[in-house]
């Protein structure tokens, strides 16, 4: 086993290649926006306070405490490391050049007029029956999901608007979001099963890309094997369409309850042949 401290290297390392804007989306906008007090400041506020003191916020970054009344304290960034922290304050800097702090609305700033979504979102923020680490994604149409990047997996799916998280905003991060629709499907489980299924390490998530449809692919570790998956609406409305690929060949079998799945090899079985394979569920 690699000592503790060789591990934390590798891990800044890898960290440190992520370009910025894909850091702060995965680890950081949940609470923070440009130009507003959300569940954490702003990035206007955060740029006055170390924005020429770059050694300052990598400090404050690895060792953070509570510091404001009514404000939950901010969880230690160490794992990314210090190059890409510093980096990371760069970005901060260069996304608040000219802006002005808003006063805070009493709404919530992200919320989509009308149950009809135009175009994606993603919103790292707390959603019912999830992890603290739910991820809520709002497809072209009428259908978002929500994936728990916890434990590597979608967790459902709702038809209707996308999220109310004027709850989450205001209390500063210490409340839900609110679906703005009716969940259509639940997942219990990851669909896709294969021989000695439980004896696998637990699911590790490794962050996700936004495509130029907008629409996230999420990577994560699973059953030896790294996967990559992108969900997106059927053109029809009646389900999901999800994308799988993986780096290591696996016999499984794809099952879902309550819904009908169909699978682009043409069967429920995935032979370890398919390093890239589609499954279609439908509940209409």
């Amino acid at each position: 086993m690699k000592p503790l401290y060789l591990l934390f290297l590798a891990t800044a390392a890898l960290r440190a290649a992520d370009p910025p804007a894909q850091v702060f989306q995965m680890n950081c906008s949940a609470c923070h926006v440009v130009d507003q007090m959300l569940v954490g400041p702003s990035l206007v506020e955060i740029s006055g306070i170390y924005g020429k003191d770059p050694d300052g916020f990598v400090k404050w970054c690895v060792a953070p405490h509570h510091k404001r009344e009514g404000v939950i304290e901010m969880p230690s960034m160490a794992h990314l490391g210090e190059p890409t922290l510093r980096e990371l304050h760069k970005y901060i800097i260069g996304q608040a050049a000219g802006k002005k702090e808003q006063k805070k609305a009493d709404v919530d700033p992200f919320a989509v007029a009308g149950s009809q979504v135009r175009r994606p979102q993603v919103q790292r923020v707390f959603l019912p029956d999830a992890s603290p680490a739910a991820i809520a994604v709002a497809l072209p149409g009428d259908l978002s999901f929500c994936f728990d990047a916890s434990e590597c997996r979608l967790r459902y799916v709702w038809k209707g608007g996308f999220i109310d998280g004027w709850g989450y905003w205001k209390g500063n991060g210490s409340s839900q979001a609110k679906l703005a629709g009716e969940v259509i499907y639940r997942e219990s489980r990851f669909p896709l099963t294969w021989p000695l299924a439980g004896e696998e390490l637990p699911p590790k998530f490794l962050g996700y890309r936004v495509g130029k449809d907008g629409l996230p692919s999420f990577r994560y570790q699973r059953g030896g094997a790294t996967w990559t998956e992108t969900i997106k609406p059927l053109s029809d409305g009646t389900g999901i369409e999800r994308s799988f690929e993986l780096d290591a060949g696996k016999a499984m079998t794809a099952a879902a309850e309550k819904v009908a799945v169909t699978s682009s090899t043409g069967s429920a079985e995935i032979p370890a042949s398919a390093k890239s394979f589609t499954l279609t569920f439908r509940w209409q």
